[in-house]
């Protein structure tokens, strides 16, 4: 085979292992973006070899971390390609992904930001003009807001308005850190309402962006007065979730909110993009007197799984997050959150479902705003 003909073949190969095309393949993508953890990166280095001819080990997806470097040692070059927009903060409960130095953050947080493909927001309950409360949800690793769309009316009184994320649909650009991605919703909730009280929330990842759209608000000298937390693992207690996990995940079709047997691809890029983000945050208090003064918790009781050695996922049960999002539940508390909110009053709610069912039926009947 001719080097040209020996991509394609490669490419066909690793495109069956994650479910792409090889044109879907862009040259920048880096293996850990596209979901290639290490046991499909074992696999898929043996179809390589034993269908290319050329020998490629699991490591060699490590040493050529990106597409286009991959495309290079295929073709018998031997130039390796690093990146330094994934970095993993230093914290030693974490993946084993090494540091790397993060450049600045530009002063506007759009710079180099494609345009948005959706709207930045979306209204699903109530007008802003005829309400007396605005509610803002940020989302889940899916980056829709439109996923809150399934509550049940919440009160005549209160608009409800999902933020959608700005890589929606485009989240081979989503590589800025959970605090750029908060600066970048921070006009838009101010564009819908220019002065507090606030009253913001999230669900998963989503925690984390209210709560540094929270820092952004109260830095400004604007009143946030309630913060509600859905099933949003305090980053100080809890890692990012492997990708491992979320390889795991896609292929037994666990993961997705909308409860399809098999995620959509867009929402499994961003999901994974979202975690890639999530592994180098680490957030850091607000003084007390920043504090909203009511937090509002949500936890789901049920793991996804009943057992996990009955299920056939391939995880390591030792990582605290995966155990959080596979096994049932007590009745968790503010679990770490009480250290980055110190003085509220909180409140804690409980509900049905899994992690990946809190916006499904009947499940979300359930979800309550106190």
């Amino acid at each position: 085979m001719s080097s040209d003909e020996t991509v394609q073949k490669a490419f066909e190969i690793i495109g069956e292992a994650l479910s792409l095309e090889p044109e879907d393949f862009q040259d920048h993508e880096t293996w850990k973006f596209l979901g290639l953890g290490d046991l499909l990166a074992t696999a898929t280095a043996s179809d390589l070899t034993n269908e290319t001819g050329i020998k490629v080990l699991p490591s060699d997806f490590t040493k050529y971390q990106t597409v286009g470097a991959f495309k290079h040692f295929l073709r018998g070059g031997d130039e390796t390609t690093t990146t330094t927009t994934h970095a993993t903060p230093n914290n030693p409960s974490n993946s084993t992904t090494k540091p790397t130095q993060q450049d600045p953050e530009p002063s506007d947080p759009w710079q180099g930001v494609p345009k948005p493909k959706v709207p930045l927001s979306v209204i699903l309950q109530g007008k802003p003009t005829a309400t007396t409360t605005n509610l803002f949800l940020f989302p889940d690793g899916s980056g829709a807001g439109t996923s809150y769309g399934t509550l049940p009316p919440i009160n005549p009184n209160v608009c409800l308005i999902g933020l959608n994320s700005p890589f929606l649909r485009q989240a081979q650009d989503f590589t800025c850190s959970i605090e750029r991605m908060a600066r970048l919703w921070l006009d838009e909730v101010r564009k819908i309402q220019p002065a507090g009280p606030y009253v913001l929330g999230g669900w998963s990842a989503g925690g984390y962006y209210s709560y540094e759209v929270t820092k952004l608000l109260v830095e400004a000298g604007l009143q946030v007065k309630q913060l509600i937390l859905i099933d949003s693992p305090c980053r100080l207690e809890f890692e990012a979730l492997p990708e491992q996990v979320v390889a795991e995940l896609t292929r037994k079709g666990l993961m997705g909110a909308s409860g399809a047997k098999k995620a959509p691809e867009w929402l499994v890029q961003h999901f994974t993009s979202t975690v890639l983000s999530v592994d180098r945050y680490m957030p850091t208090p607000l003084a007390r007197e920043q504090v909203p003064p009511k937090v509002s918790f949500v936890w789901v009781r049920e793991g996804l799984v009943k057992s996990v050695p009955e299920s056939g996922l391939q995880v390591d049960m030792d990582v605290k997050v995966t155990r959080f999002l596979l096994e049932p539940r007590p009745e968790l508390k503010s679990v770490g959150w009480e250290k980055l909110l110190p003085g509220a009053e909180y409140s804690f709610d409980y509900m049905t479902g899994n992690h990946f069912q809190i916006t499904q039926s009947p499940h979300v009947s359930l979800l309550r705003f106190p």
